[in-house]
């Protein structure tokens, strides 16, 4: 079957794409430790997962991925909500167990392994320090310490999440979320040292970060903790004053390897660039100016995704979100017009999340499936078959993206995989550059 002359065109720039970042990532390889750093990123599905649970099956995952998926929108929905009603409590979003991919770190002398979840929508490092298994213990430390109460980084963690009686108490957080869990433990410092992709450690020295005795949320394997990359104070990027980070995810075929993070001046900010929300520095907001199937632009009201003033709705680019999100207004006119414009027998799917289904086979649905694409202010991201589409049943092939009851939108992990995303945080853009993440 040949290549239609917008498909070879898309395969020819993909290849470009490729071709230069390979020769800009071989040119930083020489960079020192200090200079930036790459890590290996682990799907949670994947084998090599500390959280990979061997009974579960392809359809059991894909399920999976839609509850943690929904359970991240509700937690997002309710911190901003939270944030824009108040001056305090933004910071020290420690996040449940609905993280994604994982990176793998040492904390403490000597060093103990963590396996984290990396999270754009998390603003703070912490680690799982006790309960029934502790991965930390900080009494085996030399290097550890802790904040008390009367110090800048405890004040860091907004007024309500401290629990301090005097001022030269340890500094100790609560979180409580909407849904009745809660987090806390001390408020430490530690020495940190990141495993690369060749699993040699690079030290990045003393790091803040919550040292986690309590979490009502359950644990699957032996991840333990979060890496927080957001703006805030008591994030990995704001505490090394790294100023660009950049990642590539590979696609689900490949999950046992190939993804990667770069840090300082191995990230790479390439292709399309949309400006990042100015003012706004809890979740990294971006402007998404319409969606289109082929040539045809779908039927979307007048600023559907824009934040509004109280600061409700808005878009963002999440890492931790497996499933992109649509409000619902934008999802129901993106169904109704891939119905239109993909003639394959429809009907919903396996579960209330999936509203658009085609049966037929992954040929069959590329056949027949235009290109969708996401326009941003300044950015065009084209979406694969195979990060638009998944296989929830045998032959039924469900739009990989599902509908928002909040006004809040979010670009998931998914649509973002074989593209290097890249956030440059002193020009206030998120670049996307379409590639084939396992070469790398």
């Amino acid at each position: 079957m040949g290549i239609s002359p917008p498909s070879l065109f898309s395969t020819i720039f993909f290849f470009l794409n490729t071709i230069f970042i390979l020769q800009s990532i071989n040119s930083i390889n020489s960079s020192t430790a200090g200079d930036g750093f790459s890590v290996s990123l682990i799907h949670r599905d994947s084998p090599l997962s500390p959280s990979y649970n061997r009974s579960m099956t392809a359809y059991d995952r894909i399920q999976a991925a839609a509850y943690r998926s929904v359970l991240r929108l509700n937690h997002i929905h309710s911190l901003t909500t939270t944030f824009s009603s108040s001056e305090h409590d933004i910071s020290c979003r420690i996040v449940p167990e609905n993280g994604e991919y994982i990176v793998t770190f040492s904390v403490g002398t000597p060093p103990t392994q963590v396996h984290a979840f990396m999270d754009t929508g998390s603003d703070a490092i912490w680690v799982k320090c006790s309960q029934s298994s502790p991965v930390f213990n900080p009494a085996k430390s030399s290097s550890y310490g802790y904040y008390l109460c009367d110090s800048l980084p405890c004040e860091d963690l907004g007024v309500g999440r401290r629990t301090c009686a005097e001022l030269l108490d340890p500094c100790y957080y609560r979180v409580i979320y909407g849904d009745g869990s809660t987090t806390e433990g001390t408020l430490s410092r530690d020495k940190f040292a990141f495993e690369d992709p060749e699993r040699n450690l690079v030290d990045v020295g003393h790091l803040d970060f919550g040292c986690s005795d309590f979490s009502s949320w359950h644990f699957r394997g032996n991840q333990s903790g979060a890496l927080g990359l957001s703006r805030q104070p008591l994030s990995l990027v704001s505490q090394l004053g790294i100023k660009k980070f950049s990642y590539c995810m590979v696609l689900p075929d490949n999950e046992g390897s190939g993804s990667r993070m770069y840090f300082g001046s191995e990230a790479v900010i390439s292709g399309g660039q949309t400006p990042l929300l100015k003012g706004v520095d809890w979740y990294y907001y971006v402007t998404l100016i319409g969606i289109s199937i082929g040539d045809q632009n779908v039927p979307l009201p007048d600023g559907i995704f824009k934040m509004t003033s109280d600061g409700e709705g808005g878009f963002i680019i999440d890492s931790g979100t497996t499933y992109t999100f649509l409000r619902s207004e934008a999802y129901d006119a993106l169904i109704e017009a891939l119905g239109e414009a993909i003639d394959l027998p429809q009907r919903r799917g396996p579960s209330e999340w999936y509203e658009l289904c085609f049966e037929g086979s992954f040929e069959d649905l590329d056949s027949a499936a235009p290109d969708l694409k996401f326009i941003f202010d300044g950015a065009e991201v084209i979406l694969m078959k195979q990060t638009t589409y998944i296989e929830a049943e045998k032959g039924l092939w469900c739009l990989a993206m599902l509908r928002s009851n909040e006004a809040l939108s979010i670009l998931g992990n998914i649509q973002q995989q074989n593209y290097f995303v890249g956030y440059d945080l002193e020009q206030e853009v998120v670049s996307f550059a379409p590639v084939d993440c396992a070469t790398f």
